[in-house]
């Protein structure tokens, strides 16, 4: 399969119910290049214009903008666009049967890459559970190929788990998903992200898009109209390798990415503080085109 170019366009609108005077906002909303994926154009643009915006990039490489607003306004408008290319992921047979112990913790005496280290940590969103342990041993059994198991478990969540976008908040705690088997894309990101880290196997959460153009007679997959969040698993030799558990997939050519972290916090499209305002009302549209 030949590499693929999408247009992705992110709209996001804040209504406010008073005026705001002043606001700063901390984007991650431009995507990066990657192994696979070729970042060929991009712009973000504020409403209103900003009277400072910086560019930096964050601890794990992502791509970060300050915004601060000066202009008195009732409603935020920020749109993100960009163009890119991406190349279908391609494993080899040798990849796919290594078995699953080959990536776990090396001996302290073997150096490991920090970027792999720091994935195999829990974080607050993503602690270990006993539930997510047991989950992953089902699956994580004695020589079992790496593949073969990160594909299975990425099933079951889906099979097993509703996607429900009224079941969570943004604070939801781990343990309820787990309990009432409900939840959006970002909570099957960390609860997979929490079964892979509990057996010290690093993986890291992916935020980015995915192309809604199901093939005739197909469903659309979920995930496709707005902000999408996945996991990427680390394989020595192979690198990460991404998983959709929300779709029950390996997140392969229509997956555009944003960024990653150790879990949302790390990753969040926009955040930010302002003087004013009061409650809102938050709007936010994702067209993916694929243009070639």
């Amino acid at each position: 399969m030949s590499r693929i170019e999408y247009q992705v366009v992110h709209e996001t609108v804040y209504t406010y119910a008073w005026q705001v005077t002043n606001g700063q906002h901390y984007a991650r909303l431009t995507p990066r290049h990657t192994a696979v994926q070729e970042v060929l154009w991009s712009a973000l643009e504020f409403l209103p214009s900003p009277a400072e915006i910086s560019k930096h990039r964050d601890y794990y490489g992502n791509h970060c903008h300050i915004v601060l607003i000066q202009t008195p306004h009732e409603t935020l408008h920020v749109t993100a666009t960009a163009l890119v290319r991406v190349e279908p992921l391609v494993l080899g047979e040798a990849h796919c049967l290594q078995a699953w112990e080959c990536a776990l913790p090396p001996s302290l005496y073997t150096p490991e890459p920090l970027e792999v280290a720091d994935m195999r940590l829990a974080t607050a969103m993503t602690p270990n559970l006993n539930e997510g342990l047991q989950m992953a041993r089902r699956f994580f059994t004695p020589q079992r190929p790496w593949f073969d198991a990160m594909l299975d478990l990425t099933r079951h969540i889906n099979t097993e788990f509703a996607y429900d976008p009224e079941a969570t908040q943004i604070d939801t705690p781990l343990s309820e998903v787990f309990a009432t088997k409900r939840g959006v894309c970002q909570d099957f990101a960390h609860l997979m992200l929490s079964c892979l880290r509990s057996l010290e196997l690093p993986a890291r959460y992916v935020s980015g898009y995915i192309l809604n153009e199901p093939p005739p007679g197909e469903e659309k997959l979920v995930g496709g109209d707005a902000s999408h969040a996945w996991v990427e698993a680390w394989l020595p030799e192979a690198g990460w390798i991404g998983f959709d558990p929300t779709n029950g997939k390996l997140a392969n050519a229509e997956f555009i990415t944003i960024g990653w972290g150790r879990d949302y916090n790390d990753i969040a499209p926009l955040r930010g503080i302002v003087l004013g305002g009061g409650e809102h009302d938050l709007e936010v549209r994702v067209t993916v085109t694929r243009i070639g």
